[in-house]
C-alpha cells in the first residue's frame, strides 16, 4: 500500500544536558520551534528555557560538558535560574499545544533527536513525548544518507554550522539543514545550482572556529 501524504506539523526540539546518560544526567536547557510540514516556522520567538541546577550537580559534568557549557554561559545561567524541571516541562507542552492541540499528530524533529527524546521520555518531561507521534524526523539521518549517496557537488553546498552547542541556535540550524535536504532531494526545482565543471574550487583557509571545532568531539552529533 503506497504511503499517504502528510501535512502534519513538526516540533523541533534541542536539549543541552549535563551528559548523555539519560538515567543519571539531566536537561539543562531546551529550545523548541514548531514548523508546518514544509518547514515554515510558525512562531519566530519559539520556546526557550534554562532549568535550575545546583553547583554540586554541575561540578559532576564530564570534561566536555564542563568546557562547552561554561564557554556558552549555560553553566552560570543554570545556577541562577529559578525554573524547575516541572515548570520547564509544563511550559514546553503548553507551547507545543498552541500549534499542535491534537495528540499523536506532530513528529519530534531535530539532529540526532533520539538522544533528546530519551531525556524527554523521563519524568516530568514524558508528558511532551506522549503528546507527540511515536515517529521522529532525524535530520542527521538525512545527512548520513547524503554523505553516502549524494553527488559531491551537493555535499559542498551543505549548510555550515557554528557548533555553538546552544539549544536555540542548534535547533534553528537543524531546520535550515532540513530545508537544504528538502530542496535538493525532494524539491529538485529549488536545488542549488552545481558549480561549473571548469571552475576551480578554491581551498578553504582554516579559521579559529573550525580549528577549535575540529579539536573537540561534540557530545551529541549535529
Amino acid at each position: 500500500m503506497p504511503e499517504s501524504v502528510s501535512r502534519e506539523p513538526l516540533v523541533w526540539i534541542d536539549c543541552e544536558m549535563t551528559g548523555l546518560d539519560y538515567e543519571n544526567d539531566s536537561i539543562l536547557s531546551i529550545a523548541c520551534f514548531v514548523t508546518d510540514y514544509d518547514l515554515n516556522v510558525l512562531d519566530e520567538e519559539g520556546y526557550e528555557v534554562v532549568i535550575h541546577h545546583d553547583k554540586a550537580l554541575l561540578d559532576k559534568m564530564d570534561e566536555w560538558c564542563t568546557k562547552h557549557h561554561e564557554a556558552s554561559g549555560l553553566t552560570k545561567a543554570a545556577m541562577t535560574s529559578s525554573t524547575t524541571h516541572e515548570q520547564a516541562a509544563e511550559g514546553l507542552l503548553a507551547y507545543i499545544k498552541r500549534f499542535v492541540p491534537e495528540r499523536k499528530k506532530a513528529l519530534l524533529a531535530g539532529n540526532t533527536v533520539h538522544a533528546d527524546r530519551a531525556f524527554l521520555r523521563r519524568p516530568p518531561y514524558q508528558m511532551v513525548t506522549k503528546h507527540l507521534h511515536h515517529r521522529i524526523l532525524d535530520v542527521s539521518a538525512l545527512k548520513e544518507a547524503a554523505r553516502r549517496w549524494a553527488p559531491k557537488e551537493v555535499l559542498k553546498k551543505t549548510p555550515r554550522k557554528l557548533a555553538l552547542h546552544e539549544a536555540r541556535q542548534d535547533i534553528l540550524e537543524s531546520i535550515a539543514e532540513a530545508k537544504f535536504y528538502r530542496d535538493v532531494f525532494f524539491k529538485p526545482s529549488k536545488a542549488p545550482e552545481p558549480e561549473p565543471a571548469t571552475k576551480p574550487v578554491a581551498a578553504t583557509e582554516p579559521t579559529a572556529l573550525t580549528e577549535a571545532t575540529a579539536a573537540t568531539e561534540p557530545k551529541k552529533d549535529s
